[in-house]
């Protein structure tokens, strides 16, 4: 309800005022992404090219066990499920296999139980996730955590890429910036005391792809960020369209999968290298594409296990489920929790761009199809409407036409209807004009690789075509 009534207030706004409550808002972000600790976190990782396997090592394992030593004392869930076993014994990630996994499911459960008990939620930065199953979380971090996070994108993420935050940018994410039935210009809002030119990631098509252009130009725009599936429909319509292609410095994009196509088009179109980015809200692990294309892990942030089904470490080469544990956030540990992303380890690590950090490949599970609207619009990435409701266990959208498809809802602990309508509410107002249907369901269809993935489209999905029928009738398809 709150979030409603400040977007209502946000529509009746004018464009520039609407600007400039954006530019305050990201003031207020400001002092808490580099605030106070930053400078010094920037200082510390200025060399992070030179630290050895011994230094890395030894900071990971003097973390990890003061990690674990404040899970087992102070957090409930870990004391609970912890009991009986010889926590102590665990000196380096070798030997976290003693404890168990668990999954996000846990957390929506009950989010509490993993928060230190000597600490007030109300004193926590808080985060919400949706992922790529639909499904809502609610993470806290202490405050003391979000510079160190930035600092660490900034250098080892940003300046990888040959960026900053200081350079002018443009940015395609999940944010409703405009109403989704908006049809003319601006299609973008300007926040100035970033640089940052945020572009709807819900209004790119052939037609309003020299808008977008035209909106980079007048900003000087130096490099671009946001989902890689939206900024690939940009660069496909701009291509599509004819429109002379424009230089960036770079592109990084993060949040789904990047596809080959998908990575050819932006670089065709914006000139330069496409970086891909993995990471989560969750802060839990973190991975930055290098320039020779290898997914480098950045292992100050967590670490990753890629087991089998039987729980054993995989070898390299060999796609599993990731687990990780991450080493940053002593406020709500999330130690061997089940992300839900498959990846594998790369045969060789000696990578020529000098960064010897481990190395991941095939890296799965945040496949999404695009949303497609009668007047062509590529639509991706929706899961930021899923945070609406957290009594929504999971969702997916299927859709069967261009102007039609189904909101299907896994219904959780204290859902009713209206929650599905505000979701789907907000969907439509992000995209505009279009059919979409809710289904209460009791459970998400999976794909034949096991993952929920969170928009289908049938038309591209043939073989799943059998498994919606079912669902939801032959003639509704």
């Amino acid at each position: 309800m709150v979030y409603d009534l400040k977007m209502k207030l946000y529509w009746r706004m004018p464009v520039r005022l609407q600007e400039m409550v954006l530019s305050w808002y990201a003031g207020r972000l400001e002092k808490v992404y580099y605030g106070p600790g930053y400078a010094g976190y920037m200082q510390w990782l200025a060399g992070w090219k030179t630290w050895s396997y011994s230094y890395i090592e030894e900071w990971k394992n003097q973390r990890l066990k003061e990690i674990i030593n404040i899970a087992a004392q102070r957090v409930p869930h870990y004391r609970k499920s912890w009991a009986g076993l010889d926590w102590k014994s665990i000196q380096s990630e070798n030997d976290l296999n003693i404890l168990p996994l668990f999954e996000k499911q846990s957390i929506r459960q009950n989010e509490k139980a993993f928060i230190a008990d000597n600490l007030n939620p109300k004193s926590l930065w808080v985060g919400k996730t949706s992922g790529t199953s639909g499904t809502t979380l609610r993470i806290y971090w202490p405050m003391s955590m979000v510079p160190k996070w930035w600092a660490i994108f900034e250098v080892m993420c940003r300046y990888v890429a040959g960026v900053s935050q200081e350079m002018p940018r443009a940015m395609m994410g999940g944010r409703p910036i405009i109403r989704g039935d908006s049809n003319h210009p601006p299609y973008w809002r300007f926040n100035r005391r970033w640089k940052q030119l945020y572009l709807s990631s819900y209004h790119v098509s052939k037609i309003s792809a020299p808008e977008y252009v035209a909106a980079l130009k007048k900003y000087g725009s130096q490099w671009l960020t946001g989902y890689g599936s939206a900024i690939a429909a940009l660069a496909e319509s701009a291509l599509g369209a004819g429109i002379t292609p424009y230089p960036l410095k770079s592109v990084i994009v993060s949040g789904d999968t990047l596809l080959p196509n998908m990575r050819l088009s932006i670089e065709n179109f914006f000139q330069c290298k496409c970086y891909d980015h993995y990471g989560q809200s969750e802060g839990v692990t973190m991975a930055m594409e290098c320039i020779h294309g290898r997914m480098h892990v950045i292992p100050i942030v967590g670490i990753i296990e890629i087991l089998r089904e039987d729980g054993n470490p995989c070898k390299k080469g060999e796609v599993g489920e990731m687990v990780v544990t991450g080493l940053l956030n002593d406020a709500m540990p999330l130690i061997r929790y089940r992300i839900g992303d498959y990846a594998a380890w790369a045969d060789e690590h000696n990578c020529p761009c000098g960064n010897q950090n481990a190395v991941i490949t095939h890296l799965e599970g945040r496949v999404d199809d695009y949303l497609v609207t009668l007047d062509g619009r590529k639509i991706g990435r929706l899961s930021t409407a899923m945070k609406r409701s957290p009594t929504i266990h999971s969702a997916q959208i299927v859709q069967n036409k261009p102007d039609h498809a189904y909101l299907l809802v896994r219904p959780g602990d204290g859902y009713r209807s209206s929650h599905a309508n505000a979701v789907c509410d907000d969907i439509i107002e992000r995209i505009g004009k279009f059919e979409l249907e809710i289904v209460e369901v009791s459970e998400i269809p999976k794909t034949s690789q096991g993952k929920t993935v969170l928009v289908i489209r049938l038309e591209d999905r043939p073989n799943m075509r059998d498994i919606y029928e079912k669902l939801l009738g032959k003639k509704a398809l």
